[in-house]
């Protein structure tokens, strides 16, 4: 089975796309290009992209974004207006520890508590007709860090089925999705490896089979 694969940095982690049925890599680049459009637009890591502009203007006045955009805000609100545990409104409290640069610290609990006064996703104000999102306090910030692979992900797989590709595997740091069924197992099932957090090192793998539903 001819297959083609190519890994690249984006969204603060590894990623690799494996096509299969096809050895030109201009769809490899288009299908990157395509995954770095989305994280010009959702990520909170640079002073620039779409929801950066919603953070900057914080307590100021309302910013109109993409259609992508908002429509992956209102959801990620609607879901942290449930109030089980994800909160799309995190941004202030999660910058504390800086993970993943080089200034990472723990802080303090004063500093955690200041921060949570501003992680209210209830007061976040969303309009379906201007397609705009008005954070209102000055200090508030959008972070949709754990749900924006997932959601690219998604998306990129869209992308690749109008493409007309039969299978794929998307892994964006170990957020995997397997596209359709395993062309190069007989039983169309896909081998998942997956590290056994308990043994030395992590070296034992344990191999777990995945069938995605015909489609």
């Amino acid at each position: 089975m001819i297959k083609i694969s190519k890994a690249w940095r984006a969204m603060g982690t590894t990623n690799q796309i494996t096509l299969f049925g096809t050895d030109d890599e201009r769809y490899l680049d288009d299908a990157i290009r395509f995954v770095n459009h989305y994280e010009d637009l959702l990520t909170v890591n640079r002073p620039v992209s779409a929801v950066m502009a919603i953070n900057h203007a914080a307590g100021q006045s309302p910013v109109v974004v993409p259609p992508a955009v908002y429509q992956l805000v209102k959801r990620a609100v609607a879901v942290s207006n449930q109030h089980f545990g994800f909160n799309a409104a995190i941004g202030p409290l999660v910058k504390l520890w800086h993970i993943g640069f080089a200034d990472a610290r723990v802080p303090s609990d004063i500093e955690i508590v200041q921060r949570r006064e501003l992680i209210g996703s209830d007061e976040i104000v969303l309009d379906d007709d201007r397609l705009s999102v008005y954070l209102p306090h000055a200090g508030m910030e959008l972070d949709l860090g754990a749900i924006a692979k997932g959601y690219i992900a998604d998306r990129l797989q869209d992308y690749l089925r109008s493409q007309g590709h039969m299978a794929a595997i998307i892994n964006f740091g170990g957020n995997i999705v397997l596209m359709n069924e395993a062309p190069h197992k007989a039983d169309g099932r896909w081998r998942i490896g997956v590290r056994d957090p308990w043994s030395d090192m992590a070296k034992r793998l344990v191999y777990l089979p995945h069938r995605q539903p015909r489609s």
